[in-house]
């Protein structure tokens, strides 16, 4: 069977543009997202005989302009996964904007389920307030800074660890948390202040098509199509409907670092908080690997043995 090129087209719903300094240093969400996939993209390790792919990231303002995908283009196949992006605003505020945002995940979810639905930070916020779940304000505090995660038996398949690995490390930078789950998702991490570091709600069926596999956004059970993974099966994350984390994987340790800095100029973060996300900042993380399993959730699965066979 010949090699081809697939296309991802993924939209990046846009929640917030970052503080001056961030977009003085590395621009908006805009060039943030698209340079963190394809960063993600390139990392994964393919055979030559797997079909190359390309990413269409296709953004959408959802603040001022409250622009969206429209049902046309969901029902005809032409988005795979919507992807809400992080935001200094908070996922429980009775505001029309975010409230609109939250009945268009909602819609999605229920109307096009064959779309993969991800959110960052407060996107993992919004869409968890989306599907009955419940955000709040941590009484505790912030976290800023790279975290090491406790992951669950469920998130350190889903997220595609290895069995020995306890932890997924991972930028933070916020305050709200999701204090209960929506119906039928599951917990992937915690940290000490924040039970709830991302969640997957699954398909019932392990790897449905992609809505461009398909030529549609109506459920199916299995993507006929898909005979590009080994005897083991499927990776475990493209059972994933909707998959969300708390911690910022699109930011590096420049971006987390100038806004700690902003954050302290407006009096946001001080004193003891503002040094611990100092010394926090720059330590390894796993923000391109959680990029790969993403795309991966969206069929683009890894190489599994060092050798290449004719496919």
């Amino acid at each position: 069977m010949s090699r081809q090129t697939r296309t991802l087209t993924i939209a990046i719903l846009i929640a917030d543009t970052p503080p001056e300094p961030v977009v003085a240093l590395r621009g908006d969400y805009n060039r943030i997202y698209p340079e963190w996939l394809q960063k993600a993209l390139k990392s994964i390790p393919r055979h030559d005989w797997q079909d190359g792919y390309e990413l269409n990231l296709l953004k959408y303002d959802v603040v001022k302009e409250q622009k969206y995908p429209t049902d046309a283009m969901l029902a005809d196949g032409l988005i795979d996964a919507i992807m809400v992006t992080g935001s200094a605003s908070s996922a429980y505020l009775d505001i029309p904007w975010a409230n609109k945002l939250a009945e268009f995940i909602k819609h999605v979810h229920d109307s096009h389920p064959l779309v993969r639905i991800c959110g960052i930070c407060y996107g993992h916020q919004i869409v968890a307030r989306a599907l009955g779940g419940e955000v709040k304000l941590n009484e505790t505090g912030w976290e800023l800074g790279v975290y090491e995660c406790e992951l669950t038996e469920e998130g350190r398949e889903i997220l595609c660890y290895p069995e020995e690995e306890n932890y997924m490390r991972i930028q933070e930078v916020h305050r709200d948390i999701v204090t209960e789950l929506p119906p039928d998702c599951i917990n992937l991490a915690s940290t000490q202040i924040c039970q709830n570091q991302g969640f997957v709600k699954k398909f019932i069926t392990p790897a449905p098509p992609l809505p461009s596999v398909a030529g549609t956004s109506a459920y199916m059970a299995f993507d006929v199509s898909d005979f590009q993974t080994d005897s083991s099966g499927p990776s475990p994350v493209r059972s994933a409907h909707v998959l969300t984390l708390q911690g910022h994987p699109e930011f590096d340790e420049e971006i987390v670092k100038a806004l700690i800095e902003s954050r302290s100029e407006m009096g946001i973060v001080s004193g003891t908080l503002k040094e611990e996300g100092l010394k926090r900042y720059n330590k390894p993380h796993d923000g391109i690997h959680l990029g790969a399993v993403f795309l991966i959730m969206l069929g683009l699965e890894p190489r599994r043995t060092e050798v290449d066979v004719v496919g």
